[in-house]
């Protein structure tokens, strides 16, 4: 069974949570601030971990950058914080879903499992990924270039762990968007070009990954 971590200070949206996803075959865990929460990631074995952005007294940044130090495990965010701002925010500091108050406990339930399926492609493998002056530290997601280390963000380093992995084979938008980047549907925007952009600027090399025909990428032979 799959167990939650849901931090929340609304006692009532707190309880409820908790006994929708309690009968949807969840173990929940339930506390208010996050001084108790972040200790409990390290002693339990949670499979995600549903943060309220409004806790009193700790940044929800904060927070975030704090769980990055300490584990991969999957963050969905829920906040009454509706701008887009917000949105690219939460999810350029490694959180991987962003919920808008108020949401339906089914939204919330299939966002849940939408997290839990890709999480085998967010786990490590140990393993140093390397093309030319490029490594991608797959244990710690990490990405160096000619032995300098790139800050990328999240989307940034899915994108490319996604595209190196796939061997010179190439890799649709859908797919980068759908499965990587985690749209429900696939929505042609700029997006993916975007992230395309900024990733080949990072590792300054703007033939690293080529555009096929607008609709798929792969890495330069």
């Amino acid at each position: 069974m799959n167990k939650l971590l849901l931090v929340e200070d609304d006692i009532g949206i707190s309880n409820s949570l908790k006994l929708y996803l309690e009968n949807s075959n969840f173990e929940v865990d339930i506390h208010p601030t996050w001084e108790w929460a972040v200790e409990k990631i390290i002693s339990w074995e949670y499979s995600a971990i549903i943060l309220d952005v409004n806790l009193p007294v700790m940044d929800w940044i904060e927070i975030c950058k704090e769980v990055r130090t300490k584990s991969e495990i999957p963050i969905l965010m829920l906040t009454a914080r509706t701008s887009e701002m917000d949105k690219i925010a939460g999810l350029e500091i490694w959180a991987d879903d962003y919920i808008p108050k108020p949401f339906s406990p089914r939204e919330l339930l299939a966002r849940i499992n939408v997290i839990l399926r890709r999480i085998p492609n967010l786990k490590s493998n140990n393993e140093i990924l390397s093309i030319w002056d490029i490594e991608i530290n797959t244990d710690k997601r990490l990405v160096s270039v000619s032995w300098t280390f790139e800050e990328f963000t999240k989307n940034e380093y899915e994108i490319l762990l996604k595209i190196v992995e796939e061997d010179w084979t190439v890799v649709s938008r859908e797919t980068l968007m759908t499965e990587v980047i985690g749209y429900d549907k696939y929505i042609y925007d700029r997006t993916l070009d975007t992230h395309i952009k900024n990733i080949r600027k990072k590792v300054q090399d703007k033939d690293l990954i080529l555009t096929v025909r607008g609709q798929w990428y792969r890495l330069n032979k």
